[in-house]
């Protein structure tokens, strides 16, 4: 009798047992679950995250694009709205919503506060930056909830956010190669303004060449570190050129100077002693643009194009009309070239200099935007070179600009959208 008992108390002891270890399976598998389902989770918000900060990003930069000191900021606001609703949130499923007066805001600093455009209390010239917020709530958990059966937790639907804020800034340039131009106003032949695919031509004056002294033209060779000496122009020539300039920056030794046409004409893949001695990096191309091959002598710079996608080599002398000192370069030098006879010209008032030596200096008074279209003969001794203006480097049209690449602050391009946050 007293075994039947005893045993009766092990199966209830044992049922009992069994239930509890049940409950404990039930609770560790769903905490199990909601730390798996965590994971999962924070990977879904972080994904959510991501995309809300491209919309942000993208709403600050259109919206920055239109701070332009007189547009209204609705315009901006308009803007900055439609590149963020462009955009989708939670694996692409679901559109950013964005709200008048509420997402995106303004301020003249990024240490003072942002204000909505009805709001501002900063002038409108002086809104510079632009801040856009978007945000996405009630996101649904996948697995997390499962913590829910632990007493006293209880898991909400998600929410997350970002934001951005973007201003203008100068846009990266082609730099300037060691030449001024003279302002249109004083060139010779004077003319209101220089048209677009006019051919401007080297001032020369055959009777004193090398010393520094030109005749008529539109054009001369100046060492645009401020420094004098035909060595630190040819550095010039066979460098990146002159990358740092800005208005009103000195620039030194004006005139003709002879010597460089080796180191000009390396622009052409033209070198000396052939493909042996290509110390400067050519174009793409090396086809060149004379009265003999372009009866025009205006509006070559579409066809520079052209050929340049295709890696046209140097025509040589005769097709040129020239007698260069060197040979052109092979095709392989050419295809791997750079963008070497797009560049920019300090454009300066030429008055002072009419007659003037190597001693005299000038200021850069603006930038333009040239095309390099012909290598210079033996030691420069000859015709004159040519450069085809392409306009102010400011404008949004200017081939110079690399529109949308942020460069220095000096830079002489287009403002471009820059994000600061």
């Amino acid at each position: 009798m007293d075994r039947q008992i005893q045993a009766g108390r092990r199966r209830r002891a044992a049922h009992r047992e069994r239930g509890v270890v049940s409950v404990i399976v039930a609770l560790s598998l769903a905490a199990l679950i909601g730390f798996v389902g965590l994971a999962l989770d924070l990977g879904k918000l972080y994904v959510a995250k991501s995309e809300l900060q491209n919309s942000a990003d993208a709403c600050a930069l259109a919206a920055a694009r239109d701070l332009t000191g007189a547009s209204p900021l609705s315009v901006s606001e308009a803007a900055g709205i439609a590149a963020a609703s462009a955009n989708s949130a939670l694996f692409q499923s679901t559109p950013v919503a964005m709200t008048v007066d509420s997402n995106i805001k303004y301020s003249d600093s990024l240490s003072d506060a942002f204000e909505s455009k009805d709001g501002i209390t900063y002038s409108l010239a002086n809104v510079r930056y632009a801040q856009c917020t978007t945000n996405l709530s009630g996101i649904v958990n996948w697995f997390i909830q499962a913590l829910d059966v632990i007493p006293g937790v209880n898991i909400a639907n998600a929410a997350v956010s970002a934001r951005a804020v973007a201003t203008t800034g100068a846009s990266q340039t082609t730099c300037a190669i060691p030449v001024f131009v003279c302002t249109p106003t004083t060139a010779t032949p004077s003319s209101a303004s220089y048209a677009i695919g006019q051919w401007l031509t080297s001032k020369i004056d055959s009777s004193k060449q090398g010393k520094g002294i030109y005749g008529g033209g539109n054009f001369g060779w100046a060492n645009l570190s401020g420094g004098t000496g035909a060595s630190a122009l040819a550095s010039q020539l066979t460098g990146a050129g002159q990358c740092s300039l800005t208005i009103n920056q000195p620039i030194g030794n004006p005139g003709n100077i002879a010597s460089i046409d080796t180191a000009w004409n390396t622009r052409f893949g033209i070198y000396k002693n052939g493909n042996g001695n290509a110390t400067g990096v050519t174009d793409f191309t090396g086809y060149a643009y004379t009265s003999t091959s372009w009866s025009k002598q205006s509006g070559a710079y579409s066809d520079f194009i052209t050929r340049r996608r295709s890696f046209t080599p140097y025509q040589g002398d005769g097709p040129a009309g020239l007698s260069t000192n060197g040979s052109a370069a092979s095709q392989a030098t050419y295809q791997a070239g750079a963008d070497r006879r797009l560049a920019l010209v300090p454009m300066v008032d030429c008055s002072s200099l009419a007659n003037a030596n190597g001693t005299h200096t000038t200021t850069a008074q603006s930038f333009g935007c040239v095309l390099m279209l012909d290598p210079m003969q033996k030691g420069g001794n000859a015709d004159a070179v040519t450069l085809e203006y392409l306009g102010a480097s400011d404008l949004a049209s200017s081939p110079c600009a690399t529109q949308g690449i942020p460069g220095a602050g000096t830079g002489v391009g287009p403002k471009v959208p820059v994000l600061v946050r």
